[in-house]
């Protein structure tokens, strides 16, 4: 927005005439001396001036000198208005700086025509400088643009070549031609001198001459190749005609024309071992935006530079297969090695698995070595991009194949293994011939088969002949292991069987409401009844149906399952409560799940508040937004979900914030040492509130104790399932359940509570002494004999005191009370001791864990006092 006009002088007669000429088109302010005209110029910073020559106390031309004087007021156009009329008055206005010169008595028309005049110049050069900033940024973004088309080459010459000097001459030739760079080279170190590997924009032997000029420099300093190598960071000079720039590198760039140049050193590692210069035309041309992307540039290329040294390290070593790109033998032994080395420090296990492809000779006879070949290659790449988990894949010799892994110490590798051949069988295409492949396996395993390298690889070999020798598609070297894969394999036949003839029943385990005690939902747990061997654990079962996929089938038989039970308590007239569903991740990943609990919830005339779905973390996490998308697809439905064994996986705040789910399951691992474990502990109270404040119900699962049970009512956790209500039972002890109401006992609300006293002490003639003291006091008193009994007390029963001696058997006073002022930290906590050392305990009282230490023998008057003072000192936290 255009300011204002300025109008100094001293005459009030005159400020008023030119009121009256400019007010109506102009926004006007006055000054009445020169002192106040600076100073306005300064505030308001106007667009013109209109300045009296002959002022008081500083006249015109003094003010107009001191206007161009300073940098925030001298680019304001002025206009002198004067009755000096001389020839010499004008001239000496104009001296000052001063744009024109207006004669009083002034004319109207005149000063009016004037101003327009001056206006319109200010206006014209702020629209010119504003067109050259403009000019400027847009030349800065082509820049900028040019750069990081460099750095989109370059990138894409890193992925495809493989060779040094190509390399070189590519990123030359990129900066060159796409980054407007009229000259770039490159040289490496050679010693004390560098060597020309590159260029564009000048000849090899101008290059070498600079370079040769280069070397002789006495200094690394004076020389901006050199010195970019010696410090191992770009070097910029924006420009080249300031006498300090000096050196071969800069005369060279000065002399053809160029005003800018920089030095990016290439690395190889932590050691600078090249050089890549380029010129620029402009001087300035390099700011620290464009240095940034530059540095990327020379990050790249020193990227490219050390896996092409890396490739061509193991390429010399000749520790790949020809045909294939795999590890050869020899290199297959030295991984091996490693692995077995690892497993060793770690406690681990590893396994190696020897693979031949049946009647290759036959197919490669047939086909041609060129086919055969291809085949090969096909085979390495499956393995190599197929298996689930980090293994070596090598070629040994014609149709035989070896992998190597580490797992578990109790994990089988079983699954690895087959998955393995089932890439193998899967058909391919080659030449135009439709090829089914088969294999043979042998395997063996650290440590149980050798105890090296050598060992396991020769029993895995031997296991491999065993498998061929007897027509058999695998074979374990350990007896053991081979009846443990026939065992899996006659168990997965069962569960295939099972599946089809639904030998499948549904048990539910109660969810307790912690408000009422009373049930208000369920999780339906599938059981497989076998007809010979009975129950079988779902441990067993599950991680082989979702190996299998025969998850899918179970999966969609549970849910028509639950919907058909709940359906018919409905009708038998059973108060029903919400159940929950597990869902697999294979169920999940299927696009149809939602239509298919629709059409199940519509085929039993259900409502989906009668349903629940519960997910892991682990699950919803493979696929992010594919999980958020089906998600919102089934809470569409009206179904609730719940977030199951939270804590487990990725336990993300912004997960749960993303996700719909309407309640969290706090995983056992956090429940069962609950009331013993402040972090676990803490981390239930975390998962508590942190789901509360997202509006979630909070379930805990695994509660087995009336301790855990209190402790987690006290935190305010919505609702338990476990041994302590209930195991999961089958349909009709559940519903049995439902019909009676059967519940858990809570207290009244708003039962007064005593003051309770804790007394923690293995010798009973002291407790009984401390409870005579303090029988007048009318305390109710509870005792624990050691220090996990007292914790299994505080989790049942609210207590405001605790008086604890400091010998305990198996724990010490000391360190109980630092649990308990973790878990318990409203407790007013009193220590007990006729033990001379106290260090543990002063400690314990500075860290806030002890609130009084009393010593063995007592008075009891003092007892009394100590134990008064800390019921009136007990503050509880506000709920």
């Amino acid at each position: 927005m255009t300011g204002p006009i300025l109008i100094v002088d001293d005459e009030p007669s005159n400020l008023a005439t030119l009121r009256a000429i400019l007010a109506p088109e102009h926004a006007l302010v006055f000054a009445r001396n020169g002192v106040e005209g600076l100073a306005a110029a300064r505030k308001h910073h106007p667009a013109l001036i209109l300045l009296d020559v002959r002022m008081p106390d500083m006249d015109g031309y003094t003010v107009c000198r001191a206007l161009k004087a300073q940098a925030d007021t001298s680019d304001i156009p002025v206009i002198f208005v004067s009755a000096m009329s001389e020839v010499g008055d004008e001239a000496a206005g104009f001296a000052c700086g001063a744009v024109d010169y207006i004669v009083k008595p002034v004319s109207p028309a005149l000063v009016r025509a004037r101003v327009r005049t001056h206006l319109s110049l200010v206006n014209a050069n702020q629209l010119a400088h504003y067109v050259r900033e403009l000019e400027s940024h847009q030349r800065k973004i082509a820049r900028l643009s040019r750069i990081k088309t460099v750095l989109s080459g370059i990138n894409s010459a890193v992925i495809r070549i493989r060779d040094r000097a190509a390399l070189y001459d590519e990123a030359c030739r990129i900066a060159a031609e796409e980054g407007g760079f009229d000259t770039a080279w490159i040289a490496l170190r050679d010693g004390g001198r560098l060597t020309a590997a590159a260029w564009r924009g000048t000849g090899p032997e101008r290059l070498e001459r600079l370079l040769r000029d280069t070397a002789l420099e006495p200094d690394d300093e004076l020389s901006v190749p050199r010195r970019a190598l010696a410090h191992a960071r770009a070097v910029c000079c924006n420009d080249l005609s300031a006498p300090e720039q000096g050196g071969a590198t800069c005369r060279d760039a000065r002399e053809h024309g160029f005003q800018s140049l920089t030095a990016l050193p290439l690395r190889q590692g932590a050691e600078a071992v090249g050089v890549m210069v380029l010129y620029a035309r402009d001087a300035g041309y390099f700011d620290a935006e464009e240095l940034v992307l530059l540095d990327d540039l020379a990050g790249d290329i020193s990227f490219a530079m050390e896996y092409i040294a890396q490739e061509e390290r193991v390429n010399y070593l000749s520790y790949y297969d020809a045909v294939t790109g795999l590890p050869n033998q020899a290199l297959f032994h030295d991984r091996l090695g490693q692995i077995i080395q690892s497993c060793k420090h770690e406690g681990g296990h590893a396994f190696v698995l020897m693979i031949n492809l049946d009647r290759f000779k036959r197919l490669n006879d047939a086909l041609g070595s060129r086919v055969g070949d291809q085949v090969l290659r096909v085979v390495a790449q499956r393995l190599v991009d197929g298996m689930s988990r980090p293994c070596t894949v090598a070629r040994l010799a014609g149709d035989t194949y070896v992998i190597a892994g580490a797992c578990g110490a109790s994990e089988n590798p079983l699954p690895v293994i087959e998955h393995a051949g089932e890439l193998i069988g899967q058909p391919m295409r080659v030449d135009g011939n439709d090829i089914h492949l088969s294999v043979h396996g042998g395997i063996a395993s650290y440590p149980r088969d050798g105890a090296d390298a050598e060992a396991v690889f020769r029993h895995a070999e031997a296991a491999l002949k065993q498998a061929k020798a007897g027509g058999e598609r695998l074979s374990f070297y350990s007896p053991e292991l081979n009846a443990a894969m026939v065992a899996r394999l006659e168990l997965e036949t069962m569960l295939r069987r099972a599946s089809e003839q639904r030998q499948f029943v549904m048990y539910y385990q109660p969810k307790v409401d912690l408000r009422t005690g009373r049930v208000t939902a369920a999780e339906a747990l599938i059981r497989w009844i076998h007809p010979v061997r009975g129950m079988v654990p779902p441990a067993q079962f599950i991680p082989l149906a979702e190996e299998s996929g025969l998850i899918l089938d179970i999966g969609a038989w549970v849910i028509a399952n639950v919907c058909a039970q709940q359906a018919a308590w409905a009708a038998a007239g059973v108060p029903v409560v919400p159940v929950a569903v597990n869902l697999s991740a294979l169920q999940f990943g299927q696009g149809d799940l939602a239509a298919q609990v629709s059409g199940c919830l519509a085929s039993h005339g259900l409502g989906s508040n009668l349903i629940e779905l519960e997910l892991t973390e682990s699950l919803v996490m493979r696929d992010p937004a594919g999980a958020e998308k089906t998600m919102r697809q089934l809470r569409a439905l009206g179904l609730r979900l719940s977030l199951d064994d939270f804590g487990t996986g990725y336990s993300s705040l912004a997960h749960l914030k993303r996700f719909p789910f309407n309640s969290v399951k706090i995983d056992r691992a956090f429940v069962t040492d609950i009331t013993t474990n402040p972090d676990d502990a803490a981390i239930a109270s975390a998962i508590i509130a942190m789901s509360h404040n997202l509006r979630m119900l909070v379930i805990a699962e695994g509660v087995e104790t009336a301790a855990q049970f209190e402790q987690l009512r006290a935190k305010g956790c919505d609702q338990i399932q476990g041994f302590y209500f209930s195991p999961a039972v089958p349909a009709a002890a559940f519903e049995a359940m439902l019909r009676t109401d059967t519940h858990i006992e809570l207290p009244a609300a708003g039962e007064a509570r005593e003051l309770t006293l804790l007394i923690v002490d293995n010798e009973a003639s002291l407790v009984s002494a401390i409870k005579r003291a303090l029988r007048s006091e009318g305390y109710r008193i509870v005792a624990a004999a050691s220090a996990e009994e007292a914790l299994d007390v505080l989790a049942r029963t609210p207590v405001q005191v605790i008086l604890c001696e400091h010998r305990l058997p198996g724990m010490s006073g000391p360190k109980f009370l630092a649990i308990a002022s973790r878990l318990y930290p409203d407790t007013m906590r009193l220590i007990l001791s006729g033990y001379t050392e106290l260090e543990s305990v002063l400690e314990a009282v500075n860290r806030g864990e002890i609130y009084r230490f009393l010593t063995k023998p007592w008075d009891d008057a003092q007892l009394r006092q100590n134990i008064r003072d800390a019921f009136r000192r007990y503050q509880p936290t506000p709920p």
